[in-house]
């Protein structure tokens, strides 16, 4: 299962069930958030991202 399939999944499963999601990322540098709202319709359950690194 590729990123991709992952963000699709957890998008949908989250739709069906009416849960919004926020996430907050360091070290992955908004590569969670970017993997979510590269897929089509995402603003439906996709609320916010955070990105807060610091070296």
């Amino acid at each position: 299962m590729t990123n991709s399939d992952l963000a699709n999944a957890l998008l949908q499963a989250c739709q069906k069930r009416g849960i919004m999601l926020a996430t907050a990322e360091s070290c992955t540098g908004g590569m969670i958030i970017a993997a979510l709202t590269d897929i089509a319709g995402s603003s439906a359950v996709v609320d916010r991202g955070f990105i807060t690194y610091s070296n």
